[in-house]
């Protein structure tokens, strides 16, 4: 893995965009976390570092979306189920990442709104993308395992972007539920700190799966393509 990702890429091709972008995005959502967990720090600098990062989210998934439409027109139209997962994961994520853009940049430039917008601008979003990036991260999984939702193959790398994909995603998902409002009102939310830190985790998974999707635009040329070892179903 570390050959492959040392491997010089091309940036015009859409794999390697899509991971760049993943990667940055990611890397700016942490950033933005910490920096909301210190207290010392001004928001409105954090706030911005989540509105950016999640514009990097968006090209990426734009950039996944279109890679997944071009794999659809080689697909057989009486193919197996399981070989749609790639352009139904794409595409949920890319919605996904849409959401999370109306969330962060309401909440950048509306650091204090009013309740109903916090609600419609604020919450839903969030919480409507991150359960678009959970059923993302399951069609991801059914796509590695050819059908079957958890497979254990430690030897591809696939199999480990799809894991840590999905855990990125249970946390953000963690991160949603615990930024409900318990007092629309006073805009108050269940744990603030809690909400954070999960981001501030998820942000690292993904920044993971980028990483590893960068280094999976070289893994041929490093070596031969060769059969995956038996698949041991869990």
């Amino acid at each position: 893995m570390l050959r492959a990702l040392l491997r010089p890429k091309q940036l015009k091709r859409l794999e390697t965009r899509t991971a760049v972008a993943f990667i940055i995005g990611p890397l700016l959502f942490a950033l933005g976390s910490w920096l909301q967990l210190d207290t010392s720090q001004s928001p409105h600098w954090a706030l911005g570092l989540l509105a950016l990062g999640s514009v990097f989210f968006t090209a990426g998934g734009w950039w996944q979306l279109q890679q997944a439409r071009i794999g659809e027109h080689v697909l057989p139209k009486d193919g197996r189920q399981w070989e749609w997962c790639g352009l139904r994961c794409a595409l949920t994520q890319s919605l996904g990442t849409v959401l999370f853009n109306i969330e962060t940049f309401s909440s950048w430039n509306q650091q204090q709104p009013n309740a109903e917008l916090w609600l419609v601008l604020g919450i839903l979003p969030n919480v409507m993308g991150s359960i678009l990036f959970l059923i993302s991260a399951v069609y991801g999984l059914q796509e590695v395992g050819h059908g079957k939702l958890l497979v254990f193959e430690p030897d591809h790398l696939g199999w480990w972007i799809s894991i840590v994909n999905a855990l990125g995603s249970v946390w953000f998902m963690q991160s949603a539920i615990a930024g409900l409002p318990t007092n629309l009102t006073l805009e108050q939310v269940y744990n603030s700190t809690l909400s954070m830190r999960t981001t501030l985790l998820g942000s690292m998974a993904f920044a993971i799966v980028g990483i590893l999707s960068l280094a999976e635009c070289s893994e041929d040329e490093i070596r031969s393509i060769k059969a995956p070892p038996a698949r041991k179903n869990l």
